[in-house]
């Protein structure tokens, strides 16, 4: 496999981890909710997240006979976004200021 050269963005990040919070969803679900660029998020964002083992991917049997591809957040990645909100909850705190 190719190595990718785009680099992982920190609000692509965010945004997945986000949407992954209070359940997991179906990979083109994801990507939709997050409106990441279908490029970006398939070849960079989601196996960039794999890795650092934020997310895992499950397979779960769909219609008719299909796989559907299901994204979960791990434990890891729950801390991470925890982390990230009280980051992000401080700045606004410090901007209203």
């Amino acid at each position: 496999m190719r190595k990718n050269t785009n680099p992982l963005r920190c609000e692509h990040v965010f945004k997945v981890l986000e949407k992954l919070d209070t359940s997991s969803k179906a990979i083109t679900e994801l990507q939709l909710e997050t409106r990441i660029s279908p490029v970006a998020f398939y070849h960079t964002v989601i196996p960039a997240l794999k890795e650092l083992e934020l997310i895992q991917e499950v397979y779960e049997q769909g219609k008719h006979n299909s796989t559907k591809r299901i994204i979960r957040i791990t434990e890891k990645g729950r801390k991470l976004l925890e982390t990230l909100t009280e980051i992000w909850d401080s700045i606004e705190v410090v901007a209203e200021a």
